[in-house]
């Protein structure tokens, strides 16, 4: 699973008023298509259920909205409720004396047990692949990959039920593998579903998304995600702590949760702290701080710099739209550097983000990476 993927699920129609059922940390970090829990976004399970209990599926389906929300989830919570009542050629109002009220399907269902491990036979997923090499997932889904998705749907389901494809990180799709999936959606085969799980539907052909149900994600609400904090971990998340997270990750559960694990809430501090003072800090501290994040090149330590530091531009640049000099979060202090304007704020930030992934497309040294981003912020000109 990549940084900051959609983690949670719930086969027992885990709701507001289940928090207080013991839930472990690895429950929730389970990936999508294994994970127990899910919380929130009723609006969409209620769109859905009320489509399949109509008789009124879409073929196709863009789930789209910011990273860490569930939409993955969801996308295999929706797959095994379908896959559970089409069992034996039944769909939406027939072949079944009752309508659903909603998606659960039972943690020991046979449909639930083969979606986990991977095995059932009716639905495919598509997704970046992993670079062992690199320790870090590709950054595009291969085209050939994609290529698989209108055979597969085509086929008859060995049950006589439906055929399902989950294309996660659908975003990441180039133009030709994107191009690959217009035939199925042209012609889409009769109880055949295809789900885009996408970060920014933006980047998906018009073409594409004119051809599908287009499904959006609201960020989860603090309460919900102070709840799957405090569930992540083994103790109570400091309330300053909660904060800071909440505000950085703007409602993704999963984005705050990767960010808690680890200890990464100490990285947070250590990289703000040293932002605060970074006119005041010296050549030797800068190297000291870069040397933290830098030393053994961890593709997810650089992925949680280049996090938050975006966060602090945009924090900053926000503030300066207001009018802002200093501002509290969770107990952390932000304020603008000296010498630093709305416009050199944005310069600066444009300026860091090109430095950044000239380094990261050209495989170079982390450690000078993030020693030279400090010191290109240091420099207010």
């Amino acid at each position: 699973m990549s940084l900051f993927e959609d983690d949670f699920d719930n086969d027992d129609g885990f709701t507001d008023s289940d928090v207080s059922e013991p839930l472990s940390s690895d429950d929730l970090l389970k990936p999508p298509h294994q994970s127990s829990l899910f919380l929130g976004h009723e609006n969409v399970e209620n769109e859905m259920l009320s489509l399949w209990n109509s008789g009124r599926m879409p073929h196709a389906l863009i789930l789209n909205g910011i990273k860490g929300i569930g939409k993955a989830t969801f996308a295999y919570r929706l797959a095994r409720f379908i896959l559970k009542e089409s069992e034996g050629g039944a769909g939406g109002l027939f072949g079944d004396d009752m309508t659903p009220e909603n998606l659960n399907v039972a943690h020991d269902h046979s449909v639930s047990s083969k979606v986990a491990s991977g095995g059932h036979p009716d639905i495919l997923t598509i997704a970046r692949p992993f670079d062992e090499r690199k320790g870090q997932f590709k950054n595009e889904i291969p085209v050939d990959d994609i290529r698989k998705v209108a055979p597969f749907l085509r086929k008859t389901s060995g049950d006589g039920g439906w055929r399902i494809v989950v294309v996660d990180d659908a975003n990441m799709m180039n133009r030709n593998g994107q191009n690959a999936l217009l035939k199925i959606l042209e012609e889409p085969p009769k109880n055949a579903l295809l789900m885009l799980v996408t970060h920014g539907a933006g980047g998906l052909l018009p073409t594409i998304r004119s051809r599908c149900r287009f499904v959006a994600f609201d960020a989860l609400d603090d309460a919900h995600v102070s709840t799957l904090l405090n569930k992540a971990v083994d103790t109570p998340v400091m309330p300053s702590d909660g904060d800071i997270l909440k505000a950085m990750t703007h409602g993704s559960a999963g984005q705050a949760i990767e960010l808690l694990q680890d200890d990464g809430i100490s990285a947070v501090h250590v990289l703000l702290g040293g932002l605060a003072q970074i006119q005041n800090l010296s050549e030797d501290q800068i190297d000291a701080l870069a040397l933290s994040y830098g030393k053994s090149g961890d593709a997810k330590a650089i992925t949680q710099f280049h996090f938050i530091l975006n966060w602090w531009f945009e924090a900053l640049i926000d503030m300066a739209v207001k009018g802002q000099k200093t501002q509290y979060v969770g107990g952390v202090e932000l304020e603008i550097p000296m010498g630093y304007d709305l416009k050199k704020l944005l310069m600066k930030h444009e300026e860091v983000e090109a430095h950044i992934h000239a380094c990261l497309n050209g495989n170079l040294d982390k450690r000078y990476m993030i020693f030279k981003t400090l010191r290109m912020i240091q420099n207010d000109g």
